[in-house]
């Protein structure tokens, strides 16, 4: 990503509605799903400004992992220390025993994506949990995803059998970000008049804090269904699976 988008989500992570939302959706399917005891050795890959690993060095020892040194330095700001600034293949997980490994909005930042499933796959404990998301369809491709660096977009179809394809198996896959789903198809289509021009433009769309609190109240509100159900379409995709 470029390094205004750090700067962008370390100001704004624990504010925003998107990440506000995403994190508390992803954790409640993350614990329905794995049930993992307290204190057991994860990996937040490509963690970002270090907002999701927070919450998980709640209940967790957090390793991170970024291939941009400001990420790292922000995951510091945040009290996490068990950093590496690296790709996954150069990554040395020494003693650590994974049992399970995060890729948040992640793979589709990377260009050979099956080969990093299968670096996943090799780098947790047999039954470990991978916890992966993306953002759906290739059609909604906007000036979003080239502020963001994306090499694609998933449906729920590929991006299972690129998990599958690495050896795991799928535990759970939906849609989410559903309830949201028409306003920001809209915002998405306007974007598309103009996809060239992303100068002066922020990484991510501002919002008035009463349009703000709508919008998390909304997007958090699918906690209450997932896991317990699939969303058919929505903006990202969640997927658990288990190392056989």
């Amino acid at each position: 990503m470029q390094e205004v988008v750090y700067h962008s989500n370390f100001s704004i992570e624990e504010s925003y509605f998107w990440f506000l939302a995403r994190n508390k959706i992803v954790n409640k399917v993350f614990q329905s799903i794995t049930n993992l005891p307290k204190g057991d050795n994860v990996i937040d890959i490509g963690c970002g400004t270090g907002g999701f690993a927070k919450i998980l060095s709640e209940n967790y020892k957090v390793t991170c992992l970024d291939t941009e040194p400001i990420a790292l330095e922000y995951c510091s700001k945040r009290g996490l220390s068990d950093l590496h600034n690296c790709i996954l293949s150069d990554f040395q997980k020494g003693d650590r025993k994974l049992t399970a490994a995060f890729m948040l909005d992640v793979i589709e930042h990377i260009e050979d994506d099956k080969s990093v499933v299968k670096e996943v796959y090799d780098l947790l404990e047999p039954g470990g949990y991978f916890i992966s998301t993306v953002p759906a369809y290739q059609w909604l491709w906007s000036y979003h995803d080239v502020m963001h660096m994306h090499y694609r977009r998933y449906n729920i179809n590929n991006f299972s059998n690129l998990i599958q394809n690495a050896g795991f198996q799928v535990k759970y896959s939906s849609y989410f970000n559903t309830f949201l789903f028409p306003p920001a198809f809209l915002k998405r289509m306007l974007d598309k008049t103009d996809p060239n021009d992303i100068k002066g433009k922020p990484p991510v769309d501002e919002v008035a804090p009463w349009m703000n609190k709508l919008f998390k109240s909304i997007f958090s509100a699918e906690s209450s269904f997932l896991p317990n159900l699939s969303f058919p379409f929505g903006l990202s995709i969640i997927v658990v699976s288990q190392k056989k």
